[in-house]
């Protein structure tokens, strides 16, 4: 099997066991409420059993976990499941927090369904896809949450700024669909958009979030590297900003299909 993209290595996936990483995620945004209705239709077999892989803190597991009989959420990163517990849902009693990585962590089958939100990518994938295959149910599918952004007015500046600090210098554009399906561990069944949402965050938040992203923590671009790249970023969009606060619209995507073994 062909490997896999060069940018999507181990090494990329560490930083995201950073505390400070962790502590960031609380300024990504979150998915509009939709999105689990639609995970949620996905599930037709019984028990209406979750498995979400690489939850961080849960931005899917504490949000779905009102819809299905339980979730079994795993991450490796304590630091990502200690926030997670903070936050709404995060002590749920149908909740269970995993600590391992998903390649390797003992899981409680059958799942109806099996959820990852941007995290798929750092996977194993000729391991985890075969044992996803494995522990779900006869209709379960494996769905794929991701962030579709309204295009901003300032995006050809930001995309200008953010290659120079990035700290993942073998990044290349690709599709994660077309890249399992191309390995023969995918079949896509199917795909839904949310319409937009209007999210209001301050400039200081949004900032942040950026240093929520594998290439952009603030201990791999060093305090001189990061602090440059925050007045930049708060140089372009402080004329966007109203009171300290910008106005996004975003929605998100899910595509789901079964996982194969190759």
């Amino acid at each position: 099997m062909k490997p896999k993209p060069k940018h999507l290595g181990p090494e990329y996936s560490v930083p995201f066991k950073d505390r400070s990483v962790a502590k960031a995620y609380r300024y990504r945004a979150p998915y509009p409420p939709v999105t689990f209705e639609i995970l949620s239709d996905l599930i037709t077999d019984e028990p209406r059993a979750v498995l979400d892989v690489g939850c961080g803190t849960g931005l899917i597991a504490r949000n779905l976990i009102d819809l299905v009989d339980r979730i079994d959420a795993v991450d490796f990163s304590r630091y990502m499941i200690e926030e997670g517990k903070k936050l709404p849902n995060g002590n749920h009693p149908r909740l269970r927090w995993i600590l391992s990585p998903v390649e390797k962590v003992p899981l409680d089958p059958p799942y109806a369904l099996i959820t990852a939100g941007l995290s798929l990518h750092w996977m194993e994938w000729d391991v985890v896809l075969p044992r996803f295959r494995e522990v779900l149910t006869p209709n379960g599918y494996l769905a794929i949450v991701s962030y579709v952004f309204s295009p901003f007015p300032w995006d050809d500046d930001l995309k200008r700024i953010i290659p120079r600090f990035s700290t993942n210098r073998d990044y290349k554009p690709y599709d994660l669909v077309e890249e399992l399906e191309s390995r023969g561990l995918f079949q896509k069944r199917g795909s839904k958009q949310t319409a937009p949402v209007l999210y209001t965050q301050s400039l200081d938040a949004y900032i942040e979030h950026f240093h929520s992203t594998s290439s952009l923590t603030r201990r791999r671009m060093g305090r001189k590297a990061a602090e440059a790249f925050d007045q930049e970023v708060r140089d372009l969009l402080s004329g966007f900003a109203s009171d300290g606060m910008l106005e996004c619209e975003f929605g998100a995507k899910v595509i789901w299909g079964k996982p194969l073994s190759p």
